[in-house]
């Protein structure tokens, strides 16, 4: 009887070698090596976005330049009714957004009909959804009111006032600390 050769063989005969698993020290080092070389290409990534937009630019310039003035007349013609066209419908743009997280976010309507929609918005020109959120009125109706927040017409006297169907709602405590903070003032004037 012949003897079996105890390690996995190839093809050829040859012994494969035994593979063994990595070490965790390794993973680690391999997983820095490819953050890192991640972290380089994004680098390079936005120095060319940013050489690709100097090129673009001054492509445009040049393109400008070798313009006739009545070309010129018209591309200025296109950017003044580009622009006329952008401001006039602008802040429709924004009213559909702000209505539209708003109703993502839960406010009611007659909740939004009192914001202010540029207080609304982050610098960023996207529309504030935690703050929306807390005007949904899944709490208490108004826990904080529009005006509270600074979000909501400021020059309105009533801004922020209880009304008697909120002082039925209201503990004790919270009808004292209310008429402190003055929002009792318009029902007590018999404005409400």
């Amino acid at each position: 009887m012949s003897e079996q050769p105890t390690e996995p063989t190839t093809q050829a005969g040859e012994a494969e070698p035994a593979t063994e698993a990595p070490k965790v020290e390794d993973l680690q080092a391999l997983i820095a090596e490819l953050e890192n070389d991640r972290d380089k290409y994004k680098s390079l990534a936005k120095k060319e976005e940013a050489t690709k937009k100097e090129h673009w630019n001054r492509l445009q310039e040049i393109e400008r330049a070798n313009l006739s003035e009545t070309e010129k007349a018209i591309l200025e013609a296109e950017e003044r009714g580009k622009s006329a066209a952008q401001a006039e419908f602008e802040s429709q743009l924004r009213q559909a957004r702000l209505e539209a997280a708003a109703a993502t976010a839960g406010v009611p309507d007659e909740v939004l009909s009192l914001l202010d929609p540029s207080k609304v918005f982050t610098d960023d020109g996207e529309p504030n959804i935690e703050l929306l959120a807390s005007l949904s009125g899944t709490k208490r109706k108004f826990e904080k009111s529009a005006s509270d927040l600074k979000i909501g017409a400021q020059s309105n006297a009533n801004a922020g006032q209880l009304t008697r169907a909120d002082l039925q709602r209201m503990s004790p405590p919270e009808i004292m600390k209310a008429k402190e903070e003055g929002r009792l003032d318009a029902l007590m004037r018999g404005q409400l």
